[in-house]
């Protein structure tokens, strides 16, 4: 019988101490024609998603996650300019999605949905040109 709780005492001890498994991105591509990202990842994951400005990028941290190789700075399109995927941190993968400069998209349009716990899609509008804030002719004061 003691030999059964120093077996359960080591083996809990053995469990607790042991590191945790960090889930690995799998694969991701970009299609120009939806303006839409896929990324897999083998672990269950929840995205966190802010948009950052000039230029225009959406970035999507992965936590939990680890990349497992070198990072990725893959070009796009003219206006989609690349998608970049890096270790932001020891347990995050950070993907980021940038715009060039001059567009933008409206963030409350960009969808992010999970096909499932380990597959998802991030769904961009199609950019805009930013329109430029433009001021008021001065008119000088016609009092001296």
């Amino acid at each position: 019988m003691r030999f059964h709780w120093l077996f359960l005492s080591a083996l809990t001890w053995l469990l607790v101490a042991a590191p945790a498994w960090a889930g690995k991105l799998v694969s991701w591509r970009f299609d120009t024609n939806e303006n839409r990202l896929v990324f897999t990842t083998d672990n269950r994951v929840q995205p966190r998603a802010q948009m950052i400005t000039n230029p225009t990028r959406i970035v999507i941290d992965l936590p939990g996650i680890k990349l497992g190789q070198p990072n990725i700075n893959r070009p796009i399109s003219n206006i989609v300019r690349s998608v970049r995927i890096g270790q932001f941190d020891a347990e995050t993968t950070r993907l980021v999605i940038e715009l060039a400069p001059g567009y933008t998209v409206d963030p409350q349009q960009v969808k992010i949905r999970g096909i499932s716990p380990t597959q998802w899609t991030v769904e961009l509008p199609a950019p805009q040109p930013i329109r430029e804030e433009t001021q008021p002719p001065v008119t000088p004061d016609p009092t001296p």
